[in-house]
């Protein structure tokens, strides 16, 4: 591995580290960024916790829709409940 793979591969082990924690942008006032880079930083938290977000909803949809597919009664428990015991009684 080339230094500019190995210098590629540590910065993006890094991002991917910072931007799996909490935001915490470390800034005090002595070392405060411009405004626009304070901005840009969040926006690209943002846009890495929403992409997160949507990978986990497509897992869980396609997990609730074979769910789904497996059960074949597509009416209520409350009501299939309340049908078995209607038929016990009756």
């Amino acid at each position: 591995m080339t230094d500019i793979e190995e210098r590629n591969r540590h910065i993006a082990e890094q991002r991917r580290a910072f931007y799996s924690a909490d935001f915490n942008p470390h800034h005090t006032p002595e070392n405060m960024p411009p405004p626009d880079a304070r901005l840009a930083a969040a926006a690209e938290y943002a846009a890495f916790q929403l992409g997160q977000i949507n990978r986990k909803l497509d897992r869980f949809i396609a997990a609730a829709e074979r769910l789904a597919g497996s059960q074949p009664d597509p009416r209520p428990f409350s009501q299939i409940k309340a049908e078995r015991e209607a038929n016990r009684k009756g």
